[in-house]
């Protein structure tokens, strides 16, 4: 299996989905890879082109020769290019998601609750005002 075929096996892997399931998000053939990894064999370029223009975040050095990090570094020099975040800045950013979420939640059903105290408070005004009217009447 060539160097190459293995880090886009890797590639596919770290984005959850089979071989054949990526070959398709990069408009490939079924088969294309997974043929190519089975026998050995080399994949056209417009394949590499594919993959690359698609998943941006990896390095195209790192997948075509194997040297350098696999994921491009985070620019924050220009507000306008992409940025991509590190394993352990993704671990991190899911962490607070995830948190966040849970505040979310959390405050969703604070205000539910309140929505219910306000609804009860407002039937019990309504009813005192009428009940005080009711005895000016009298």
């Amino acid at each position: 299996m060539s160097s190459v075929l293995k880090r886009i096996k890797i590639v596919a892997d770290r984005e959850g989905m089979s071989v054949s399931a990526f070959e398709a998000t990069i408009g490939a053939s079924k088969g294309v890879f997974t043929r190519a990894l089975a026998n050995g064999t080399d994949i056209q370029s417009k394949w590499l082109i594919s993959l690359v223009e698609k998943y941006p975040q990896y390095s195209s050095e790192w997948l075509l020769k194997g040297e350098g990090d696999m994921l491009r570094p985070i620019s924050i020099a220009n507000e306008e290019e992409e940025k991509y975040l590190t394993p352990e800045l993704e671990g991190i950013h899911n962490t607070i998601i995830y948190t966040l979420k849970q505040v979310v939640a959390s405050q969703n059903v604070t205000i539910k609750s309140q929505e219910k105290t306000i609804v009860s408070l407002e039937r019990l005004l309504s009813s005192l005002e009428q009940e005080i009217k009711s005895l000016r009447n009298k």
